[in-house]
């Protein structure tokens, strides 16, 4: 089947890459979109007041476009949303987006030329339409329905002029100027606001489950966090599930230095924010926690709670009272807004239902090869299913991996070996990393890792040799180092031509 016409569901960070890669390996590329504007999470009506990258603006780019060199070491959302827009506009990827244009429905047609159905509804005119596809890529995101805990008693606090919001709900942090405020979870937005609402706000209190670990800015207010833990290094650390070469020595007979190693990170963490008077020591071990729930500790959060300026429960809240909230303790908090940041669940309601139920299992985890593709769903990826912590980047590689496989110049294992691995990888992360990882689409901390298994699909291998290896491992990703894969595949694709040609004469 000769594939032409590409769908393209969501234009944020993953969708937009993908238009650009798709388009310039000259396939014809359409974004369907359900927003006013692109951007994904970054979307100006889903931001907060106060967000910015949890990574520093190096890290965080696509390989041949970097962020402006004008931007602080964490840009802002409308940072980020200006840098994307700027990517849109530089490659031409915006006049292929139809904005506020919802997707609806994805069949196969299986006749004597196959082909994806999309179905979708523009708020433009109301009026649903089809068109035609070759291949699908989605790209809704992994942070796309948000979480809301539906509880009982929610009708009465509404009624008695309470609110209740998701944390992308929450565009302006003075909706909680002189409020009684609660905040429900530990991540990274519950976090920010509640941290934003305790200077805000009559009174603030955080409701939590789980305690987790969080990172500084800078280490010792000297070391930057990407020295720490945006390295091939610190990620050797962590037992990976196929470990060769050092970091096999590593974790087997060097056992005693890896537990030394996390240790001294959790002492280091441990004064840095007082977290032993504040009592906020997370639940587990920092190497059992090291994941996409990994978040940067708002300024001023561990200082706020210690001094009880920032009030906090560990429990959850059981219902909701004419003024307030229950917890399952039994204790009742005064409320006027309760903001939810539990994060997002993940889903693909608009596919053909023989499709998802391939996908997806009954407790919502994604089952998919490399995170990018089902064996038995053919003409059909995704972007952005394997979330890190460094997105662009790693959605980028595997856009240009799903490009190679739609030209079919991937050499995969058979379909058997590739269920196979899907399963074993699964049980693999259920048992040792679940924690964090959502709805299966996210695969740190095992980033490099993941990258370098795609550009070994890709037939690409490393040229780099002694000190340059080293300053590999030791040194912060930098998104630009991998713009040479994409030109090695390239070449590789232009040789593999002319030797055919050749054969031919």
């Amino acid at each position: 089947m000769t594939i032409q016409h590409i769908c393209i569901i969501g234009a944020g960070i993953s969708g937009l890459v993908g238009a650009k890669t798709f388009t310039e390996e000259g396939y014809e590329v359409t974004v369907f979109e359900k927003q006013k504007g692109l951007g994904g999470v970054w979307e100006k009506s889903r931001t907060y007041t106060g967000l910015t990258t949890q990574n520093p603006r190096d890290t965080y780019a696509f390989s041949d476009y970097p962020m402006p060199a004008s931007y602080p070491e964490w840009p802002t959302a409308e940072q980020v949303r200006n840098y994307l827009e700027s990517y849109a506009q530089n490659f031409g990827i915006l006049e292929k987006i139809q904005f506020q244009t919802e997707v609806i429905q994805v069949e196969r047609k299986t006749d004597i030329q196959p082909k994806w159905v999309v179905s979708i509804n523009s708020q433009d005119d109301n009026k649903p339409k089809q068109y035609e596809f070759d291949f699908v890529l989605v790209c809704n995101g992994l942070f796309n329905i948000p979480k809301v805990h539906t509880l009982p008693g929610k009708e009465d606090f509404i009624a008695s002029g309470g609110q209740i919001l998701h944390s992308t709900e929450l565009n302006d942090i003075s909706q909680l100027q002189g409020k009684r405020v609660i905040v429900v979870g530990f991540g990274r937005s519950a976090t920010d606001i509640a941290t934003s609402a305790a200077t805000l706000a009559k009174e603030c209190t955080l409701v939590f489950r789980h305690t987790l670990w969080k990172v500084p800015k800078f280490f010792f207010g000297l070391i930057n966090l990407k020295y720490i833990l945006l390295t091939r290094f610190t990620e050797a650390w962590l037992p990976y599930r196929n470990l060769q070469g050092i970091e096999l020595k590593l974790h087997t007979i060097g056992k005693p230095l890896v537990w030394a190693f996390w240790q001294m990170n959790q002492i280091i963490l441990r004064l840095q924010f007082g977290l032993d008077d504040c009592g906020m020591l997370p639940d587990q071990s920092m190497s059992q926690s090291v994941n996409c729930s990994t978040a940067i500790a708002p300024d001023n959060f561990y200082q706020y709670l210690n001094t009880g300026k920032l009030q906090s429960r560990k429990t959850t809240i059981a219902k909701f009272c004419n003024n307030g909230v229950e917890l399952a303790n039994g204790e009742r908090l005064q409320a006027d807004i309760v903001v939810f940041g539990i994060g997002f669940r993940q889903d693909v309601p608009f596919l053909e239902e023989k499709y998802r139920q391939m996908l997806i299992d009954d407790k919502g985890y994604f089952h998919l090869y490399r995170n990018l593709i089902h064996p038995d769903i053919p003409q059909l990826g995704f972007v952005g299913y394997n979330s890190s912590f460094f997105s662009p980047l790693t959605s980028e590689v595997g856009a240009w991996w799903l490009a190679e496989y739609a030209k079919g110049n991937l050499a995969l294992p058979p379909r058997s070996e590739i269920i196979e691995d899907m399963e074993t990888e699964f049980h693999w992360w259920q048992t040792h990393w679940s924690q964090g990882r959502g709805s299966g689409g996210c695969i740190s901390p095992f980033n490099f890792h993941h990258l370098e298994q795609l550009i070994q699909d890709m037939g690409i291998k490393s040229h780099s040799r002694g000190w340059q290896k080293l300053v590999e491992v030791m040194m912060p990703v930098n998104p630009s180092a991998y713009k040479n894969i994409r030109q090695q595949l390239q070449a590789k694709r232009s040789s593999s031509i002319n030797d055919s040609e050749i054969c031919s004469i």
